[in-house]
């Protein structure tokens, strides 16, 4: 697992970030590929060489997460 602590920040690695928020890898490359979550701000490229070139800052994606559902929970489905 791959911490790196910037201004405050957490930045973890897909695997530590997928149990943090409760959803797959799979599931969040998803919501960087469409957009939901944006490239700088709720994840980045590692800049350590691995499998996983993906860190995301998982205070960032759970703020994010928040105002989605919230959004929803307004407007209904």
């Amino acid at each position: 697992m791959e911490i790196i602590r910037s201004a405050g920040k957490a930045w973890v690695d897909s695997q530590e970030a997928s149990i943090y928020l409760g959803f797959s890898e799979k599931t969040l490359k998803c919501w960087c590929d469409c957009g939901y979550l944006k490239a700088g701000k709720h994840w980045r490229r590692s800049s350590q060489p691995s499998n996983d070139s993906v860190i995301y800052n998982t205070r960032l994606c759970a703020q994010e997460m928040k105002e989605w559902w919230g959004r929803d929970a307004l407007t209904g489905p």
